[in-house]
């Protein structure tokens, strides 16, 4: 998942040995380097990951039930039916709703397609 942050190579050290099935004393004994604290940021770390990955996957659930062709590959159909539908004059909310992608997919497709300018897009 892009822009998610990966755990520090000492928490996945510290996680591994916990999941290896080391208690917290032997790790902190055997491991001059991990202390208590590195174990606790360890879990804190992993907890806040899981987290973030959980907000992600909420987005996009929410993203693609609004949007079920969001961040799927354009096909060579769908090129046509923007254009078409450009050419007709149908508004953004209607090239939306027929092509089930979201607002800034058709913007970015019809700049794409040469087919508006960005100055055209900029509500400036």
């Amino acid at each position: 998942m892009a822009g998610l942050q990966r755990l520090s190579e000492k928490s996945v050290i510290v996680l591994s040995l916990i999941a290896e099935g080391h208690n917290y004393g032997h790790i902190v004994d055997g491991h001059a380097d991990i202390s208590y604290l590195d174990i606790f940021d360890a879990a804190k770390e992993a907890l806040l990951l899981n987290e973030a990955q959980s907000d992600y996957q909420e987005r996009m659930t929410d993203i693609k039930r609004r949007y079920p062709r969001a961040y799927e590959r354009w096909t060579d159909e769908e090129d046509a039916q923007l254009s078409a539908m450009h050419e007709q004059g149908r508004t953004g909310a209607r090239m939306t709703q027929q092509l089930e992608r979201q607002p800034s997919a058709i913007r970015a497709r019809l700049t794409k397609l040469a087919l508006v300018s960005t100055d055209e897009l900029d509500p400036r």
